[in-house]
């Protein structure tokens, strides 16, 4: 029987920490061919920067995230750090403006008075400090990376001249001993700025209406003025500042957000209650144990982990408590209360009366800066020139903060795995058909329906496979069904007996839904109406090309119109940038033959295994470079996405989604026949789920060692 192995919340780091310092300039599989030897004495002491590891070609920048409240900055803020660290291997640190106050936030009531001025000034110049000595810092690393700029100069310059050619090699051996370090470009000369992997600050608020006089909150033209001369006046960091305003003027998207931080709230406010109720239950059991008194034991309350709440990260500020009016909304089903939304708007409203936002008259001209508009609906661009302003730019127009569902699972066993190899394009197994049977029964029901409004209604959905043939069969038995419009939305309906012919025993899995207990929640919900209309030839469940009343679902042309009425569900798309990782000459070998055969590379690749790179293979740097484009299409989405793929491409992503570093991703385990949901929005932490499907098979195959 299909089992879920749980859920699991990952916290997010603290914002002011850094988010990726790199400790490596280079991978360690090479550090071997940095060392001096008799035939080349004068090695070269760093090589060029490999994919993932380049960074920002060395360069400053300081991004500075202003808007209104309640628009999104903060996780804005949060997924580009993680983005510029995870692929690009800058290193990137975040401050929170809201963090820097030291006293109580100025009201918007009043403007602000002398007192409030020394404060706002004192907490200005406190985050300028900071904020320097992370630009300015030089660590291990940067120094490791200008290794190239400090050569030995021999003491005795005519020894060279003066060796006898049959004396050369014991000659380059004393000469090696023989030499001091010299420094051809001093540590403090512009010129080392673009040998490290470059760094990012970025600035925000997580409380827009608390810190909004503050001067790094940037609100107003002479706060943005003062904040750009603060960075360009100081020679000496070299650092470039681009200023991202977000702007959200759909009153839909406004709803959303403040829908979401109501329940984020709500869920914050629940652990909260329940913690401090265990805590009470538990003091007062030890109390009672310690007179002697038997107290009996409740059963431990079912649901999502959630963790403290923060007045400052999580509230909206100026004394406020959203906490308590979060509480007043019902359940998640309901609608926000009419009050709520119009007490908010016109909180909201009465800083946008002094709220300055970038001008497109020309004064302004001179900074660089986006306006991100509705999350990418319109992007504007001003003065933005280089790579990295660039990288930015594209990479905000696909972020959005309504939830992410992302579906990650392994292909079904293949004939490698069961002899432990290694690579290839091997075939399912018999167990790995049967996983991708009852893949396919399980996603109708649990991918395609989504939680909206209490209920499991029909949601579009996306899926990815790789170009192995193991990952499309594995895909071969979803449903590609045309649905319409009018069946978006559809709650679940009883299914049928039949339908779930493919999953062992015709048992149903086990599925926990967002903020319920967990446990069976009876049968799995169907599409009855839908499915009728299959079969009786009202639509066509054919994959590709198929023409829907005269609509040819594969054309591009005259969007819009009947063609925006129609979606394929699960309609197959086919990436070469996920198949896995190409082990070179090791391919179809194991991991065995790969020790007895190659013992010095087998053992490199264990001390360095996510920059090894197989001769004439891959490294998991090189799996970065080409997920890279794919993540940008992934964070566009707005629907429920199954990426079937690899262990190895699937680990990096995992990490990338749920906050971790890449260097764990090559020590993490990606179990077969095992479906990995992630969820994450603007406001909460990315969750997972685990459902095992079965059936069962070995997990110590050759992929393991990947």
């Amino acid at each position: 029987e299909p089992q879920r192995q749980g859920r699991r919340s990952m916290e997010p780091r603290p914002r002011v920490e850094s988010s990726g310092a790199l400790n490596d300039v280079y991978v360690k599989s090479q550090e071997h061919l940095l060392r001096p030897t008799s035939e080349n004495p004068l090695p070269t002491s760093v090589p060029p920067p490999s994919a993932g590891m380049a960074g920002l070609i060395g360069v400053r920048h300081v991004l500075i995230v202003i808007g209104l409240p309640e628009r999104g900055k903060c996780f804005i803020a949060q997924r580009l750090s993680k983005y510029l660290y995870f692929f690009h291997g800058a290193e990137v640190k975040l401050f929170d403006v809201a963090e820097y106050m030291g006293c109580q936030p100025v009201d918007i009531g009043h403007a602000a008075q002398p007192q409030d001025e020394c404060r706002i000034e004192a907490s200005a110049n406190t985050l300028t400090r900071d904020l320097k000595l992370f630009l300015n810092s030089s660590g291990e690393a940067a120094r490791r990376a200008g290794g190239n700029m400090t050569v030995p100069v021999p003491r005795n310059c005519q020894t060279a001249q003066a060796r006898a050619a049959e004396r050369a090699m014991a000659a380059a051996r004393e000469e090696i001993q023989n030499t001091e370090q010299h420094l051809l470009v001093d540590e403090a000369d512009r010129r080392r700025k673009n040998v490290d992997s470059g760094k990012v600050a970025i600035i925000f608020t997580s409380d827009g209406m608390g810190s909004f006089y503050e001067k790094w909150a940037c609100t107003s033209k002479e706060r943005r003025r003062w904040a750009a001369e603060t960075i360009q006046s100081d020679k000496r960091l070299g650092a470039k500042v681009i200023f991202i305003e977000v702007i959200v003027n759909s009153a839909k998207l406004m709803e959303q957000n403040l829908l979401s931080k109501i329940r984020h709230e709500r869920r914050l406010s629940r652990g909260a209650e329940a913690r401090d109720s265990r805590d009470s239950r538990q003091s007062r059991e030890g109390e009672e144990n310690a007179r002697g008194i038997a107290v009996p034991s409740s059963p431990a309350t079912p649901g999502r982990p959630t963790r403290a709440s923060s007045s400052r990260n999580h509230g909206y500020g100026s004394g406020y408590d959203w906490s308590a009016a979060a509480a007043e909304a019902l359940e998640e089903s309901d609608d926000i209360p009419p009050r709520l939304v119009r007490e908010f708007h016109a909180r909201v409203n009465r800083f946008a009366r002094v709220y300055v936002s970038l001008q497109e008259d020309g004064s302004e001209d001179d900074l660089s800066y986006i306006k991100l508009i509705n999350y990418g609906d319109k992007v504007v661009t001003n003065n933005m020139h280089g790579y990295l302003r660039m990288r930015i730019a594209q990479f905000l127009t696909v972020v959005h903060p309504t939830p992410h569902v992302i579906y990650l699972t392994r292909h079904g066993q293949s004939t490698y795995n069961q002899l432990g190899k290694i690579g290839g394009n091997s075939p399912l197994s018999p167990a790995g058909e049967e996983y991708a049977r009852r893949l396919g029964a399980w996603v109708m029901p649990y991918v395609c329906y989504q939680q909206a409004a209490g209920l499991d209604s029909l949601t579009k959905t996306r899926l990815w496979t790789s170009s192995l043939q193991r990952t499309i069969l594995t895909a071969q038995h979803i449903p590609h069904p045309i649905i319409s419009e009018e069946d978006l939305g559809t709650p679940s309906v009883p299914p049928e007996p039949d339908a779930d012919d493919a999953l062992a025993n015709g048992d149903s899995p086990t599925r926990c839904s967002a903020g319920r207990s967990s446990g069976l929640r009876g049968t799995p919900p169907r599409a009855n109406g839908l499915r009728e209309r299959l079969r009786s030839g009202g639509l066509s469940g054919v994959v590709g090309g198929v023409a829907l009343g005269g609509i040819d679902l594969d054309s591009d042309r005259g969007g819009g119109g009947d063609r925006d009425r129609v979606w394929q569900q699960m309609a197959p798309r086919v990436y070469r940038n996920l198949d896995e990782i190409f082990a070179g000459e090791y391919e179809g070998m194991t991991y065995e033959e790969i020790q007895h055969s190659f013992p010095s590379e087998a053992k490199m690749r264990a001390t360095d295994k996510i920059g090894f790179r197989y001769p004439r293979g891959e490294s998991y740097l090189d799996i970065l470079a080409r997920l890279d484009p794919l993540v940008h299409e992934l964070e566009s989405y707005h629907e429920p996405l199954v990426i079937v793929s690899h262990q190895a491409v699937l680990r990096l992503l995992y990490c990338y989604l749920t906050g971790r570093t890449r260097a764990q991703a090559p020590k993490l385990s990606m179990p077969l026949h095992t479906v990995i949901r992630i969820t994450y929005d603007g406001w909460t932490p990315p969750t997972e789920e685990r459902f095992y499907l079965g059936p069962e098979c070995s997990q110590t195959d050759g992929q393991t060692h990947l």
